[in-house]
Order: C-alpha cells, then structure tokens, then sequence
C-alpha cells in the first residue's frame, strides 16, 4: 500500500459516526432485504479469508460468522464509532478482526484475501476507481469481489441520487449496473454475475460477483 494513496472524504466517516448508535434499528429491514443477498452471492466456504469493506456494524460479518464459523473474518471501516459497535457485536467470535481503515488505501498485503465483499457503500467513495485497484491488489488471483448496491437503472434510485447530490455531503453517487461493470475492467477483473432486483418501492438493488482478469500471455519472440 502506498502512503499517498487518494483519501475517502472526512464527511462520510463523521455522519457514520453519528449513525453508529441506532443503525442496526434504523436500517433493519433494509439489511435484511440486502445483506442475504451479498451473504449468498459470497458463498463463503470454511477456511476463506473474507474481508468486508466498509464493514459498518459489522451485521454482515456477524451473519457469515453464523453460518461459516470456519472461515477467517475481518472488517474494516473509516468511522471509529463503527469500528467500536463492529468489535462490540462480534467480540463473541474466535477468528474475527476488525480495524480501522480507508478503503482507498488497505492496510493488508497483496492477495490477502480470498473473498472481499462490498455492500451498500460503493455509492459513497471519493475515488471508486482507486478502491477497485485496491481490492484487486489485496485479492488472492483465484478469488472473488461482490458488490451489492444501489442500482441507477430503478428510477426511483435516480430520484434518490439526484437529491442526494445536492443535499447531503458525504454522498457521491450510484451506478446503473452496466456503469459498475464498465468500472470492473479498468481494474482487471471480469465480472462472472450481474442481477438487479427490487424491494419495497423505493429500493432498487443490483449485485456482482467478479474474478480478478487472468495475466495476459508472455510473447516471446525470437530474432529471424
């Protein structure tokens, strides 16, 4: 990781932070119409390293850790406070670690990890591009990257994004899901799945797992 890497901008950890105490209530149904989703796109299986970014609360690694007590956790968010209620809730698990951390720059090293999972937050970073390189570099080349997230091609979201723009700071924007895959390439990975669905109606939902991109073939040539 590079000490210069971009930086994820100081209004979105501190409207975090002062979310942290009533998240879990507030966002109930909504984690429990999104976070199953993410968990079944992961499959992951006993063993695996996984790391969730912008980890939050923690209710994500809480239920992987319920169903896949084998496999090694670690989260990682830039709000202390969420650090703090992520630790809390699972303090109770043998092989979870949680720390403090900008996506843009990951404290780990190359192919750390063999699932990473993003949900619900690509619509807040400051430099989208630089988390994927990052999440390219900290992947293992066998393993895989899920995104869930809020999906552009609803119009209801495209509703929500354009207030959202102009009213809350920390927000930066969503994507229609082509627009996520266009943003995959770049970072050498291949997306493998793509699926939008909906709930309620106001939430538009889409999800991918991706791969990262196979080294392109050394060509040698030799002199006639």
């Amino acid at each position: 990781m590079s000490s210069s890497f971009p930086h994820q901008k100081a209004s979105v950890p501190d409207q975090y932070d002062g979310w942290a105490r009533i998240y879990d209530f507030f966002w109930r149904r909504y984690m429990n119409q999104t976070l199953p989703v993410a968990q079944q796109t992961a499959a992951v299986e006993p063993g695996e390293r996984v790391l969730d970014l912008a980890c939050g609360t923690g209710e994500l690694l809480h239920r992987i850790a319920l169903d896949t007590p084998a496999a090694e956790l670690t989260g990682v968010d830039l709000a202390p406070a969420m650090v703090e209620r992520a630790r809390t809730k699972l303090a109770g698990e043998a092989d979870v670690r949680i720390e403090k951390a900008d996506a843009h720059g990951l404290p780990f090293d190359d192919g750390a990890f063999d699932v990473i999972v993003c949900a619900s937050t690509f619509h807040y970073f400051t430099h989208p591009q630089a988390v994927l390189e990052e999440v390219h570099r900290v992947l293992r080349p066998s393993g895989r990257f899920v995104v869930l997230d809020w999906c552009r091609d609803y119009w209801t979201c495209r509703t929500m994004d354009a207030l959202l723009q102009r009213v809350d700071p920390a927000y930066e924007t969503c994507y229609t899901l082509e627009e996520l895959k266009d943003r995959m390439r770049p970072a050498n990975f291949e997306v493998q799945d793509a699926f939008r669905y909906r709930f309620d109606l106001a939430w538009g939902m889409m999800g991918a797992e991706a791969r990262p991109s196979p080294p392109s073939p050394v060509v040698v040539q030799f002199p006639a």
